[in-house]
């Protein structure tokens, strides 16, 4: 379990010491990271000090909304300057490409992962956010920010990590920071639209070979589908347009694990895997045995495998039949 060694209101005043800022999301970035660093650095403009938005990689398609047309930032690492903060990253391993960079160097690190690692020099996780922008709420009324000025990343946040409000990690105070930010001027109809429903033609092309290609064991209470580097060259499908394919192993009636697996381009011998389950499985101790973590209920890992055949055989066989539920060998 991550151990804070600095309060809520002390990274205010940390941050209000401060004048400029580096913002740095995860690598393959999801609507809670870009959502929270985006309001973030949008709150503390409001306050006039210069904030960038840092990420390895570029936005999915249905999360590119969130700019409202601005071209994602290129990143030129002699021109950055500024405090280094990680939001929504629970490693240093995380944040990919940027990791040689910052590593070692992070200031303050906002978080709300479980398996959350005390990598920064100021550490603040509250376990308890079902998104790390429910933290960023709280920050930017620290900071005396109205919502109203991020309303729309806040939102997208929290939607996105509760899967639109429909995850088990939502809570009580999921909704009340989304009935303050629809007040703030927040337009949910449209970015829970881009986030769930509307999709490109090469992401309706990987769901396709998703769903085509899916497998079950254990009864069918595990539903595994893999992506490999053939598939993307076949499909010509872009890493971006792979983050939809991890919940619709849970959409499955009967399934209570679905796993994902992506193979890496840059190694074939790599490979992404991603885990939702439903309350009975703890998907985090899964990916804690391939060294990654994340949720009790989603989370993902890397692995090493000779094929695609083994990355599949190396996780089912963590797992075993327990009769009205999958448990973890």
């Amino acid at each position: 379990m991550p151990v804070n060694n600095i309060t809520l209101e002390e990274a205010a005043e940390f941050l209000l010491a401060g004048s400029s800022f580096l913002l740095l999301c995860h690598k393959r970035p999801d609507g809670d990271t870009l959502g929270s660093a985006l309001a973030l650095k949008r709150g503390l403009e409001f306050l006039g000090k210069r904030a960038e938005l840092l990420c390895a990689h570029l936005p999915s398609p249905n999360t590119e909304f969130l700019f409202d047309g601005e071209e994602f930032p290129a990143f030129d690492p002699e021109d950055e300057q500024g405090i280094p903060i990680s939001v929504d990253v629970a490693s240093e391993e995380l944040l990919g490409d940027l990791q040689p960079i910052y590593g070692g160097r992070i200031a303050l690190k906002l978080d709300h992962h479980e398996t959350s690692d005390d990598f920064a020099l100021r550490n603040y996780t509250d376990p308890t956010a079902a998104a790390c922008g429910e933290i960023i709420c709280a920050l930017l009324t620290q900071l005396g920010v109205p919502l109203s000025v991020a309303a729309e990343p806040l939102y997208a946040s929290i939607s996105s990590d509760t899967g639109g409000f429909r995850y088990s990690n939502t809570t009580a105070n999921s909704h009340r920071l989304a009935a303050a930010l629809l007040e703030a001027g927040a337009d949910n109809a449209l970015i829970d639209h881009m986030l769930f429903e509307s999709r490109t033609q090469s992401e309706i092309r990987a769901l396709t070979a998703a769903y085509a290609g899916m497998r079950y064991y254990l009864g069918g209470k595990v539903a595994v589908v893999v992506i490999t580097n053939e598939d993307k060259r076949r499909l010509d499908l872009r890493e971006e347009d792979l983050g939809i394919l991890s919940p619709i192993t849970r959409e499955i009636s009967g399934v209570s694990v679905g796993i994902t697996i992506k193979q890496s381009k840059a190694d074939p011998s790599r490979y992404k895997l991603s885990v939702r389950s439903d309350r009975s499985f703890p998907a985090n101790e899964l990916c804690g045995l391939f060294g990654g973590g994340g949720h009790a209920c989603a989370a993902g890992a890397e692995l090493s495998a000779s094929n695609p055949t083994a990355a599949v055989a190396a996780v089912v066989r963590r797992l075993a039949d327990d009769g009205d539920r999958v448990r973890l060998l």
